[in-house]
């Protein structure tokens, strides 16, 4: 059945736009990209943004824009994963260095498309998680029935995980809001390890922390458990990544 949900990264944005001052600002992101950097930067994501039949010039907000594009994969049954992730590898080839660059900020994407700062957070994020899931994509494929299973019955265990971040990031008085996030990882990687088996711990940590260290600069690198080296069937892919998450925000 088609999956219909925001990313874990839209997840991320939410929970910490509510938290208030617990936020993990994408002010932090200063746009040092270049005009004519910034320039090919918009070429390129047009392109890619186009070829889910979308209007570069007037993009949707990010939970749409989640949903295009898992109706575009939706359609195309098994072979979706495939023609996702191939549209992801055009435009990292496109962009070459760009692809992390300052030119794939949020600063710069709200510079690009005038989007709001939210969605212009959302969309930047999306990016990187969305390149890592597509480069071990076959995990996912190896495991989709156990995710979908934790997706649609163990949505109260998988909340729970939510609700406790929220509230430590509220109640953060040292400046450290980078700790919460820690216990939000291991919170999710029990659930999934519980139902799916300890070979997906490594796939949900890695997931969730390329977000995370993504919006905060790395900031909070040393406050996040250790994933471990990945092996080399992790992965991911965008029905999977839509849905992980499906009921955060």
């Amino acid at each position: 059945s088609m999956l219909r949900a925001a990313t874990l990264l839209a997840a991320i944005a939410a929970l910490a736009a509510a938290a208030g001052n617990g936020t993990l600002a994408s002010s932090q992101f200063n746009s040092n990209c270049a005009p004519s950097f910034l320039a090919q930067t918009k070429k390129c994501l047009d392109t890619y943004f186009a070829g889910y039949g979308l209007n570069p010039a007037k993009l949707p907000p990010y939970k749409d824009y989640v949903t295009a594009i898992v109706d575009w994969t939706t359609q195309y049954g098994c072979n979706g994963v495939d023609k996702f992730c191939a549209l992801e590898l055009t435009v990292e080839n496109c962009l070459g260095t760009l692809f992390n660059s300052a030119c794939m900020t949020s600063s710069a994407f709200e510079e690009m498309y005038g989007m709001s700062t939210t969605d212009a957070w959302e969309y930047a994020t999306d990016f990187p998680v969305r390149a890592y899931m597509c480069d071990n994509k076959q995990f996912a494929k190896d495991n989709n029935d156990c995710f979908d299973d934790v997706i649609t019955k163990h949505l109260d265990e998988r909340r729970s995980c939510t609700t406790a971040v929220e509230e430590a990031i509220k109640k953060v008085t040292d400046g450290d809001y980078c700790r919460p996030w820690g216990d939000f990882v291991s919170c999710n990687d029990d659930v999934y390890v519980k139902y799916c088996g300890k070979q997906v711990k490594g796939y949900i940590c890695n997931v969730l922390e390329v977000g995370i260290n993504f919006d905060s600069m790395n900031q909070c690198k040393s406050s996040l458990p250790t994933c471990g080296s990945p092996f080399i069937n992790i992965g991911g892919i965008t029905v999977i990544l839509v849905a992980i998450f499906s009921s955060l925000l």
